[in-house]
């Protein structure tokens, strides 16, 4: 298990005395209950905790208990804690009172995923752990992670207490003036009731969601040796190993969509006064959808401003039916991923 607390490097560089009173308190409030689980202290990075465990069982209960506790703490107190929270399994090495090893790595990139005061967890402990905890757990999909070849099925508990993220649209009952106005105001019509109950009668737009990080934007002016180009990249992708090649093609210019660690292969077959931007640190999220919807007006319309009300700026988005793709910052994925979430 590996944990951090929301927002601390932000805090140490505004207020270094306020952010070590922050970690004491976290820390004063969390340690107690690592040995309540077979938790085991094996120990602190900056403002982070690596604790083994017995099992995943142990794990997941000793994480939902942490939570707990600091929501409660939370409550009442002018100094708030949150933290995120990810459990991974797998074998390790012990040495020097530390511990090693590929699943380690794992471990210490799965706690970025969760939400504030959330936990995040890998099919690995899923499998040990279904059907034995109190709340439910849900899937979110194969999520790629840095410097780990494959991406890994990931879940997170939903905890009773956790704050969500909301749209917070209201319906309408003002005539529309314009066609557009109609089409507004459907989708927080839509969105408003997907928010206020759990209404059967409305469609699902998603059927899955699969999100990947580690992306980059290449922007390259087109001219007849660029399409070959391509080509001969296209024969370098993995596409056994899920490698994203996505390709946009304009009067003048063509974009790709690949992931980073392929950038220097693009970039060898491109001449270098052809590739006019890079853009990096961004994350795709690939939205399978059911077919009714490719002849329903607005559909697009209701995951877009869903994104835009959410606050997340799009890069890219793709239709290839059945499916949509997002590209997004990956500050941003998260975020994202949870709003689309809303509309399964």
């Amino acid at each position: 298990m590996f944990t951090d607390i929301v927002g601390y490097t932000a805090l140490a560089q505004r207020d270094e005395k306020l952010a070590m009173t922050l970690l004491d308190l976290h820390r004063s409030l969390v340690r107690p209950i690592f040995p309540k689980h077979s938790g085991r202290e094996v120990k602190t990075v900056g403002d982070a905790f690596l604790i083994e465990f017995d099992s995943a069982l142990d794990a997941t209960e000793c994480a939902v208990e942490m939570q707990r506790s600091l929501h409660e703490h939370n409550q009442n107190a002018s100094e708030k804690v949150q933290i995120r929270i990810g459990i991974h399994l797998g074998d390790v090495i012990h040495r020097d009172g530390d511990v090693y090893g590929d699943d380690v790595n794992i471990a210490s990139r799965i706690a970025p995923l969760a939400q504030p005061g959330g936990i995040c967890l890998t099919d690995q402990v899923y499998v040990q752990i279904r059907n034995k905890v109190e709340y439910p757990i849900i899937s979110v999909g194969r999520i790629g992670l840095k410097n780990v070849d494959l991406p890994i099925e990931m879940y997170v508990v939903s905890l009773p207490w956790a704050s969500h993220l909301s749209v917070e649209l209201q319906p309408t009952d003002e005539a529309p003036s314009t066609a557009s106005d109609t089409t507004l105001n459907s989708i927080k019509n839509y969105l408003a009731r997907l928010n206020s109950s759990k209404d059967e009668s409305l469609p699902k737009l998603i059927t899955k969601l699969v999100i990947k990080n580690e992306i980059v934007d290449v922007m390259i002016l087109n001219d007849p040796g660029i399409p070959p180009a391509l080509g001969k990249f296209s024969g370098e992708v993995d596409y056994g190993r899920a490698e994203t090649f996505r390709v946009v093609t304009g009067v003048e210019t063509v974009k790709v969509i690949i992931d980073s660690n392929n950038l220097s292969k693009l970039l060898a077959l491109i001449p270098k006064k052809n590739v006019k931007k890079v853009i990096g640190n961004l994350a795709e999220i690939v939205v399978s959808q059911p077919e009714w919807m490719l002849d329903t007006p607005g559909v697009v319309a209701i995951m877009t401003n869903a994104l835009f009300e959410s606050g997340v700026n799009l890069r890219e988005f793709l239709t290839c039916a059945p499916a949509t793709i997002i590209v997004v910052e990956e500050k941003d994925a998260w975020k994202a991923y949870q709003t689309l979430r809303r509309l399964q």
